[in-house]
């Protein structure tokens, strides 16, 4: 059975290519993972000066009941 020849030079090109396009991803990704961060501190800490609201109960509604006569 007989290999098909192989292109390397197109290989490693692609490779590059990918490992580029995959590292550009990673970049977006961490940046928007610390302005998510920085955005969850500054409302944190915005939270925190303010007075606490105290948390209302919710009322569940009383359950009807049906008889079967």
């Amino acid at each position: 059975m007989a290999r098909l020849p192989q292109d390397k030079n197109r290989i490693e090109r692609a490779t590059r290519e990918a490992q580029s396009i995959i590292a550009g991803e990673r970049q977006a990704r961490e940046a928007k993972t610390a302005r998510l961060r920085a955005q969850r501190l500054s409302s944190d800490a915005s939270a925190s000066t303010g007075p606490a609201k105290p948390k209302t109960a919710v009322r569940k509604a009383p359950r009807k009941t049906i008889d079967a006569d």
